[in-house]
């Protein structure tokens, strides 16, 4: 028989994994996105983030951390997670769009390679 007991955060918990989500999206430079927290939980994932991309919206659910023990540091590296799906979320789309030119493939690229190297150098 299947497990059915779910690891999911707590009310408090979810509220931290909010707080890292606004802290990533400033240290990761998404001050162009809208973040917010869905109404229903992740499906067969510790969390997920959904685009809509022409409003500029991502909405990410918390889900069941499984063996995973909830932590203030799992919380925030989850976070962290799911930011860098949205960070990496043009370079996809101009990288998959046959249509892109080589300039803004090469645009795309460095805006996620500049935003990396101001966050990993910073003292």
């Amino acid at each position: 028989m299947r497990n059915t007991v779910k690891n999911m955060p707590s009310a408090e918990q979810a509220l931290l994994f909010d707080q890292y989500m606004a802290h990533w999206q400033v240290v990761l430079s998404l001050g162009d996105w809208r973040i917010e927290r869905g109404n229903r939980a992740a499906k067969n994932a510790m969390a997920s983030i959904e685009v809509n991309h022409p409003a500029r919206l991502a909405t990410y659910r918390i889900g069941d951390f499984g063996a995973e023990s909830i932590t203030p540091a799992s919380l925030k590296k989850t976070a962290l997670h799911e930011c860098l799906h949205l960070l990496t979320y043009d370079l996809i789309e101009t990288a998959s769009d046959r249509g892109a030119t080589p300039e803004q493939l090469e645009a795309a690229e460095h805006r996620v390679i500049n935003v990396l190297e101001r966050a990993l150098t910073k003292d």
